[in-house]
């Protein structure tokens, strides 16, 4: 399968994920306490598309933003691309998978399962899991300090004209969502439990059908 075929099929399972996220979080996204963090939460963070600049090396984002911005800002990005890099490590072995389980685009939930399964990385996926959690809760821990407020208004234009102002919007737009919670358990307690009951429902499939 050539490149242009194998990211046709990546989008799919990505479209396939991010529907059965919306579905899985309807009562969280209809609640207007958690609205705007929600759209940021399904829409942002775990959007079915290249998240492009996770290539941007930590190293050069930090000599840039060094002394001008709250310090928690680069450990936040650090941790939102390891997310991101786990996160499509994995898709890319499910569309692996798909291909040589002659799997396409009109996937269902049995066969999603099925080569959910297959990979046998039960741990992996729990901590992708943690990872979303703890992304989550650095983001809440950052909007409530004035500091990371001033120092992202200083920084932005800057790093638009050096051209890694699409980290710097990112990272604006999930502060101003979770600025207006503020308190987070709930939020991130019931998407933990639910990927978690999610994940064992899966996995026990697998052993009751051996």
């Amino acid at each position: 399968m050539n490149a242009d075929n194998f990211l046709h099929l990546k989008r799919a399972l990505q479209a396939f994920q991010a529907t059965r996220l919306n579905k899985t979080y309807t009562d969280l996204k209809k609640d207007p306490e958690y609205a705007q963090m929600g759209q940021f939460f399904f829409e942002k963070l775990y959007a079915p598309e290249d998240f492009s600049y996770r290539d941007t090396s930590i190293k050069k984002l930090h000599q840039l933003l060094k002394k001008k911005i709250y310090a928690g800002v680069i450990s936040a990005v650090g941790k939102v691309i390891e997310l991101h890099e786990l996160s499509d490590h994995l898709d890319n072995r499910m569309v692996d998978q798909m291909i040589a389980l002659d799997i396409g685009t009109d996937m269902d939930m049995e066969q999603y399962q099925k080569v959910y399964r297959s990979l046998d990385n039960y741990d992996q996926r729990l901590y992708q899991i943690a990872l979303g959690a703890e992304v989550t809760r650095i983001f809440h821990r950052l909007s409530r300090k004035w500091a990371v407020a001033i120092s992202l208004k200083t920084v932005r234009k800057v790093a638009h004209l050096v051209g890694m102002g699409a980290i710097l919007d990112f990272i604006y737009e999930g502060y101003s969502a979770f600025r207006s919670i503020k308190n987070i358990d709930y939020f991130v307690e019931t998407i933990d439990a639910r990927e978690r009951a999610w994940h064992d429902e899966i996995w026990y499939k697998q052993q009751k059908a051996a």
